[in-house]
């Protein structure tokens, strides 16, 4: 393509994201973050920006739980714009970047095939997905994720075909900031490791020269984060200490938290009908309205626990709500201590006496909601327009055939990998998302999936190609 018209594709992608960015603006419910801001917020929110507002006004991070990678952005512009603003640009940034992405990927696959429908089909297929849309007008870091992830790979593979020492050093530091955004990205380091070898394994020199200039850049930054952290805790902290926020590190979430997803059960404590609500969890509530419609499948139950036993450790929790003003520290402490032990061994006894239920029914269950949980975030839903409804149905429809057909190409691309060993990292991408989040961590909010989104869209255009291709090879 010539330059002209990779600059209309780059800019048109950037146009439809800022357009889409203003459309779910406004049909957006919650304005009550900051007078003035134009997006939403989540519960997530706070923690990302606050230690920015505290090093600011005080001159440490702090709390120093999350890592930087979203706070970053925020803070270059808090450099340049009052708070408002500086919020506002984050989010204006948000949707560029997901233009780019966009128009990087479909690149990436056109030349990845030597494919100009690829590039085309890739390009509509990912401008028209407003599943990754959604999520550029929240201050979350879901967005930035996904676009930098788009932005380390798409590097990281030029750098084959070009092997400038910047390609390397540039899609390291993409790759840095893709795991100071989210730490369990971390591991996807792996692939680019595997391919790095696969390419140069006859010679030691070359190997090592790629590692060291894609990982200097994240070897540097985390040591510098490890470095504070350790001025702060007196231990060395590479990434983030606990998989929990210090708002739920407490036990009126953590130990229903761990139990309920022992068992494959609902923890999204917003979400109405979850079994971790009949705890009261989440929020400073006592009761949720619908606990009481609450059922735990029976199956779960084991010598160490019943319906009974969790009826009181629910009534415990709720004590503990009501009297903790009133307690003093040693007082709370053994209280909570007593709810700690109590939920320990109702986890402990599934794992001892229902492994099948702890290892793989529990697992099917988890991965079954985080594909499906019932707040799935659709866009249409806050918007008043004329075919409303079909949209959702539309959305709701593209989404599970994109799954479907994604983790079917996915596997698919394996087959062509001995072939181009690209292709690797991009079904590997979509492999690993699916694994670690709801299987290994057993985290199940939908958003977590967002991040390989654009890569299962790619993958099925090209696995389609592949396919048609050998068919015409094989005629020929």
């Amino acid at each position: 393509m010539t330059l002209k018209r990779d600059l209309f594709f780059l800019v048109f992608a950037v146009v439809i994201k800022l357009s889409l960015l203003f459309l779910f603006i406004s049909g957006t419910s919650e304005k009550s973050y900051l007078e003035g801001f134009w997006g939403d917020f989540a519960f997530d929110t706070h923690g990302y920006l606050d230690p920015i507002t505290h090093f600011f006004e005080k001159g440490s991070y702090l709390p120093h739980y999350r890592m930087p990678g979203y706070g970053f952005w925020y803070g270059l512009f808090l450099l340049i714009f009052p708070k408002v603003w500086a919020l506002n640009f984050l989010l204006l940034f948000q949707a560029i970047c997901s233009g780019i992405g966009v128009y990087l990927l479909s690149v990436l696959g056109g030349k990845l095939t030597g494919s100009r429908a690829v590039f085309l089909t890739s390009y509509f297929l990912l401008l028209g997905t407003t599943y990754t849309s959604w999520y550029d007008h929240y201050l979350m870091s879901e967005s930035l994720t996904s676009s930098f992830l788009i932005f380390s790979v798409y590097f990281f593979v030029r750098s084959w075909s070009n092997p400038s020492p910047w390609n390397l050093i540039f899609s390291g530091l993409l790759f840095t900031n893709l795991v100071f955004l989210r730490p369990v990205f971390l591991p996807i380091g792996g692939l680019f490791i595997f391919l790095v070898f696969w390419k140069f394994h006859y010679s030691i020199s070359k190997t090592l020269r790629v590692y060291i200039l894609f990982f200097i850049p994240f070897l540097i930054l985390d040591g510098m984060w490890i470095y504070s952290g350790y001025k702060k805790y007196q231990k060395i902290i590479p990434l983030q200490e606990s998989f929990l926020g210090p708002s739920q590190s407490n036990v009126f979430y953590e130990p229903a938290f761990w139990f309920t997803q022992n068992w494959g059960g609902n923890y999204l404590w917003w979400d109405p009908g979850a079994e971790i609500r009949y705890f009261g969890v989440g929020t400073d509530s006592l009761e949720y309205f619908d606990k009481n419609q609450i059922q735990f499948p029976g199956k779960i139950f084991t010598s160490q626990f019943n319906q009974d036993s969790l009826t009181r450790a629910s009534e415990r929790l709720m004590d503990l709500k009501l009297e903790k003003n009133r307690l003093s520290v040693t007082q709370f402490d053994r209280k909570s201590a007593v709810i700690y032990d109590s939920f320990s061994r109702f986890s402990k006894s599934i794992q001892e006496e229902k492994p099948l239920l702890y290892h793989i029914e529990s697992r099917i269950s988890l991965l079954r909601q985080f594909l499906f949980t019932t707040k799935i975030r659709n866009p249409f839903y806050g918007l008043k327009f004329p075919w409303r409804d079909q949209f959702i149905r539309l959305k709701s429809f593209t989404y599970l055939v994109t799954l479907v057909l994604g983790y079917m190409s996915a596997l698919i691309l394996l087959v062509f990998a001995f072939k181009k060993p690209v292709y690797l990292i991009l079904s590997g991408i979509v492999w690993y998302v699916l694994f670690i989040h709801p299987i290994l961590l057993r985290v199940i909010e939908n958003r977590y999936l967002m991040p390989s989104y654009s890569f299962l869209t790619l993958v099925v255009v090209l696995a389609t190609f592949e396919i048609l291709n050998s068919r015409k090879f094989a005629k020929k």
